[in-house]
């Protein structure tokens, strides 16, 4: 009995804990004004250069991102606004809306990206999470040492000689 109930509650810890992890997803565009569109867009693109919150874009997305940034802008200052948008136009706005954020959402340097990796000794998998950003600058990190004891070898200089 012991034994069915601590089965119980462990599979109830299990299933409810990432579900009290998740997150609400954040929406950055949220389209209303022509005007307040303008500033919104121009403060994306800036958070798309390097260095800046959305630096992990591929060009691919960062090129449809742009178009779509660019078609509701169009549909905003031609109407005003979105309550003065057709039914047909107010739909294709709240599509590029969801396409943009949720490409910018997968490719934000502060996103968590988990994986389960068993430690040397072990067959148990331990879940580690760290953000983009940290993972780059880890690789980067990585290829700089790299490259410094690739050029220490062929230089024959290595400390002490």
């Amino acid at each position: 009995m012991f034994r069915a109930s601590a089965l119980l509650i462990m599979g109830l810890i299990l299933v409810s804990s990432p579900l009290a992890a998740k997150k609400a997803e954040e929406k950055v565009v949220i389209a209303e004004t022509s005007e307040k569109f303008g500033v919104l867009v121009e403060a994306i693109r800036q958070e798309m250069a390097p260095g800046k919150r959305y630096e992990f874009l591929k060009s691919a997305d960062r090129a449809t991102v742009n178009q779509a940034l660019d078609r509701m802008a169009a549909m905003l200052a031609r109407s005003g606004s979105v309550d003065a948008l057709s039914r047909e136009e107010r739909t294709q706005l709240q599509n590029d809306q969801e396409k943009v954020n949720g490409l910018l959402a997968r490719n934000a340097d502060d996103r968590l990206i988990c994986t389960y990796v068993a430690p040397v000794g072990s067959h148990l998998p331990v879940k580690s999470c760290r953000t983009a950003r940290e993972i780059a600058q880890s690789r980067a990190n990585s290829r700089r040492q790299a490259d410094e004891i690739s050029t220490q070898g062929r230089i024959g200089g290595g400390p002490g000689n």
